[in-house]
């Protein structure tokens, strides 16, 4: 916890020392509003409207300075390189927000009796995403409030496990994401066992399995009793 704690220490010191453009703080979009995707970028999923965000410091996080943001309204997206948050009305202080999806942990689903269904995730922020950069972590809660918590829930799994696997193999993060082709079992066991075998074993068998003829009633020619 300590170790943790000193990284976190020097990354926001860094991060005091450096110099970011807030102009190139956000998601870019498009003319038509559209996100403006990575090179090999695919969306995988598109939230319903209607989901709100919130983002808070953690509280055991003492070296960053107080931040929070709060959207009512918004579409969330997952991609194969992050997930992303885009509200409905936009401001100079907050446009978007976005992470890898590997860099969201501690995911749970949370509901109340009569409030919506919200999910809520703990987030290694990185630069440029929506966060000031002396800001290592952030917490993160998405609300549906017209419903969809389970679909995003079941993709963001999904992404998650095959980014995990790809990175196991050694394979590019969210570039290999394609499912293998079907098992064909046909061709995993080879030629067809009713393919008559060619040389000298197959027709050996082929013998063996012959009926035999009947021999002739009649007895050969010059047959002497």
């Amino acid at each position: 916890m300590a170790d943790q704690f000193l990284v976190e220490a020097h990354r926001w010191t860094l991060a005091q020392h450096s110099i970011t453009d807030e102009r190139e703080s956000w998601v870019m979009l498009t003319r038509d509003g559209q996100i403006q995707k990575l090179p090999g970028e695919k969306i995988l999923l598109t939230s319903k409207p209607r989901v709100g965000l919130e983002l808070s410091v953690p509280k055991e996080l003492q070296v960053a300075e107080p931040f929070s943001v709060k959207s009512d309204n918004g579409i969330a997206y997952i991609t194969n390189e992050r997930i992303i948050y885009l509200p409905a009305r936009s401001t100079e202080a907050f446009r978007s927000f976005f992470a890898p999806p590997l860099n969201f942990t501690d995911v749970r689903i949370n509901s109340s009796w009569i409030g919506p269904w919200s999910w809520t995730s703990m987030v290694r922020t990185v630069p440029n995403g929506g966060v000031p950069p002396e800001i290592p972590r952030i917490e993160c809660k998405l609300t549906f409030k017209d419903g969809g918590h389970t679909d995003f829930q079941a993709k963001y799994e999904w992404l998650r496990d095959r980014l995990l696997h790809a990175q196991s193999l050694g394979l590019t993060p969210g570039q290999n994401l394609e499912p293998p082709p079907p098992y064909d079992d046909a061709q995993a066991s080879g030629p067809s066992s009713s393919t008559p075998a060619s040389g000298p074993s197959g027709n050996m068998t082929s013998d063996r399995n012959q009926v035999p003829q009947p021999g002739p009633d009649e007895p050969p020619p010059d047959y002497t009793a």
